[in-house]
């Protein structure tokens, strides 16, 4: 393994807690959320590694005594966004687990296992079973949000998965917190019992680290050292570039001679190539906030960071909420430097990205997706993303009968999907319009044709 991988910069308090955690005598459950590009699914793939925290050699003595020996460990890394597990992700599960334990050489009962009525019970026996040898499983669940997403789980058997927490470790990874995600989801027993992790921008001594561990390569690193940590916004994707332009750059014109201030140039155009992915993806979440974030918060906090930093007691009460979603986005840091100190882009390259694109389109503003619609603040926060996008669409179309293929094409963007998916949806709508203090509408059932949004306000 790569050096630098084993160290895994800037993340040595999340993997020795988790690793604790996962290992610990009561198994422990977590979430780990950051934005995308930050670096969750490298950590999970780290974890799972034959030589990582869980099962590695050169870990043994960072875990608990009980599983020094990582072969008395059995990870097992799912990905929820695969075709296969999609169409059934708890058959997937356990197809998964089955195959590594079976690869382990370990003998299990596997006839009473195939006897139980749910797939979740076979999942929960085999767990069972191997804590009763000593041995412990580990679970990591990666791109867990489509699970929410696209409710391929019903809370039934998320209540259902509950038990196997007490045999078991485990671990998702999402974007975003699990409340953000589905409320109703989120509040099953099985999530109550989860540590939540935050993954964001790395520290800065951190990010020098990593960046000093190019220069044994790369002479002259060291000295650019403050200006490649400046330029990477210590961002775990741009830090993982980095290697790469330095290689680049070498073969492009440094001659064999050492870096020197000289190639900055070339190497912050290369950094900007290579960035492209990271700041795209940053525009495009500034362009689709969630409900709970005012667009005009964002769109004032973007002009003043594109002009300069925001002091930091320049930031209004009402902009707090929109400010803190940027920090945890990845997108902003704060500088102290004294009278200068205040927020801004976490790398000047993004702010030169973000001015381009935003001075070649016409008025850009961002807002909640789909089109704006004026709702009561109070009601969207109480929603789930797609919770929020289908009532701004019937808020749109209200008074029109809307079709289930409709809505699945537009909201969901799945026009073969099932059916079920929107009914699920319209169900638990319903059921937090029911509880808002200032009624704004109700979802009628048009039986086949499809649904209507009939406003508070429309005559009898």
């Amino acid at each position: 393994m790569d050096a630098r991988r084993k160290i895994f910069y800037g993340r040595d308090r999340v993997l020795f807690e988790m690793t604790q955690g996962l290992l610990a005598p009561q198994p422990q459950s977590f979430s780990l959320v950051g934005p995308k590009l930050i670096g969750k699914s490298q950590l999970l793939h780290f974890l799972a590694a034959e030589d990582g925290p869980l099962l590695g050699d050169d870990f043994a003595g960072r875990r608990p005594l009980a599983f020094e020996d990582g072969t008395r460990v059995i990870v097992v890394w799912v990905d929820c966004d695969w075709q296969d597990a999609q169409q059934d992700l708890i058959g997937w599960i356990y197809r998964q687990v089955q195959r590594h334990v079976r690869e382990a050489g370990i003998g299990l009962e596997w006839a009473a296992i195939e006897a139980e009525a749910t797939t979740s019970r076979r999942i929960w026996r085999i767990a069972r079973a191997l804590r009763e040898q000593e041995l412990r499983l580990v679970l990591l669940m990666d791109n867990f949000d489509r699970v929410f997403e696209e409710q391929w789980m019903r809370r039934e058997t998320v209540d259902e998965l509950r038990p196997l927490t007490l045999e078991m470790a485990l671990v998702v990874a999402t974007e975003q917190p699990l409340h953000d995600l589905d409320r109703e989801l989120a509040a099953s027993p099985l999530f109550n019992v989860m540590t939540q992790l935050f993954l964001g921008l790395l520290d800065q001594t951190a990010a020098r680290a990593w960046v000093l561990s190019y220069a044994d390569e790369f002479n002259g690193v060291a000295d650019l050292a403050d200006a490649l940590v400046d330029l990477t916004g210590m961002h775990p994707f741009l830090l993982r570039r980095l290697g790469d332009i330095l290689l680049e750059v070498r073969e492009m014109g440094v001659g064999g001679g050492p870096l020197g201030p000289e190639h900055l140039p070339l190497l912050r155009l290369r950094l900007a190539e290579h960035g492209r992915l990271v700041f795209e993806t940053s525009y495009r979440r500034l362009q689709r906030l969630p409900p709970r974030i005012r667009p005009e918060s964002v769109a004032k906090l973007v002009a003043t960071m594109l002009a300069g930093a925001v002091p930091l007691a320049g930031i209004q009460p009402e902009d707090s909420a929109a400010l803190n979603w940027m920090i945890n986005q990845a997108m902003v840091i704060c500088c102290v430097r004294g009278r200068d100190s205040g927020y801004q882009f976490f790398t000047p390259l993004f702010t030169e990205y973000l001015a381009r694109r935003m001075g070649s389109e016409p008025a850009p503003k961002p807002e909640p997706a789909p089109a704006a619609v004026t709702l009561p603040e109070a009601a969207l926060d109480q929603l789930t993303k797609t919770e929020a996008a289908l009532l701004r669409y019937f808020k749109a179309h209200e008074n029109q009968v809307v079709s289930t293929e409709q809505l699945l094409a537009d909201i969901w963007k799945r026009p073969d999907a099932s059916n079920r998916r929107v009914q699920e949806a319209i169900r638990r709508l319903r059921l937090q319009l029911e509880e808002l203090d200032n009624p704004i509408g109700t979802i009628e059932n048009d039986r086949g044709r499809g649904y209507r949004f009939v406003p508070a306000n429309s005559p009898a």
